[in-house]
């Protein structure tokens, strides 16, 4: 199996609605240059950070702000987007997903922007590891249904789930593959400058009709989280 010439190079990043130096995250974005750039926990001061950082580097921003300020999104762009629109999450997720159609090199990709249910319950992160993974699962099935999947796909964000969860095992069943990366985990927890919790939380999945590779977790930023960065293809007949 070969693969086309052209290709997109996609980012996925948390950027923590309490970061506490944006600037730092906003570096690692520009130093990126990818061409379409995912983000979340966007809140009404990220949108003013970006917008004003990326006027030159990205042609088109897309924000959607949350009432709860871990719930916005955002996209930064060189290519075309167009049918863009927000999905309402199911009973019990927390945040809305976000669908678009991205006009790549080697055709239109339908893209999934997701930041699934974290793993709290009623304040508690041990009861919520042990009850929100099928509340993940049915946000993925709802977000998936919600799709027109007539064009090659793309699933990316933060899932909150490390790649043994539910969602990305139902994308599986629906022929779709998790993109494995290298470097560091894409979530840490730090203490006196040391991680004492880390997880691959961050992810992009794609269909069969797609090939990825120099799949990679920034070691840059500011956030709790890195960035995920992969470049994306159509695959060619064998």
């Amino acid at each position: 199996m070969g693969y086309s010439d052209v290709a997109v190079r996609l980012m996925t990043y948390n950027l923590n609605y309490g970061n506490p130096d944006p600037r730092g995250s906003l570096d690692a974005i520009a130093a990126a240059d990818a061409d379409v750039v995912l983000l979340q926990e966007i809140t009404a001061s990220w949108q003013w950070a970006l917008a004003d950082r990326f006027a030159a580097q990205y042609p088109t921003h897309i924000f959607r702000l949350h009432g709860r300020k871990a719930g916005g999104l955002a996209v930064l762009s060189k290519l075309p987007i167009g049918g863009e629109e927000m999905l309402t999450p199911p009973d019990g997720g927390w945040f809305p997903a976000q669908r678009m159609v991205v006009t790549t090199p080697f055709g239109e990709c339908e893209m999934l922007h997701v930041h699934l249910r974290p793993a709290l319950d009623n304040g508690s992160w041990i009861s919520g590891f042990m009850t929100t993974p099928p509340v993940r699962e049915q946000e993925m099935i709802k977000y998936w249904k919600d799709l027109a999947r007539a064009l090659p796909i793309i699933v990316a964000g933060d899932f909150n789930e490390d790649p043994s969860g539910l969602a990305l095992a139902f994308l599986a069943q629906q022929g779709a593959m998790r993109v494995p990366t290298a470097g560091p985990r894409s979530w840490h927890y730090e203490e006196d400058a040391w991680d004492v919790l880390k997880m691959d939380l961050d992810h992009i999945v794609i269909s069969g009709e797609l090939a990825a590779s120099d799949a990679i977790v920034l070691d840059a930023g500011t956030s709790d989280h890195r960035p995920v960065m992969a470049t994306i293809s159509a695959k060619l007949a064998a």
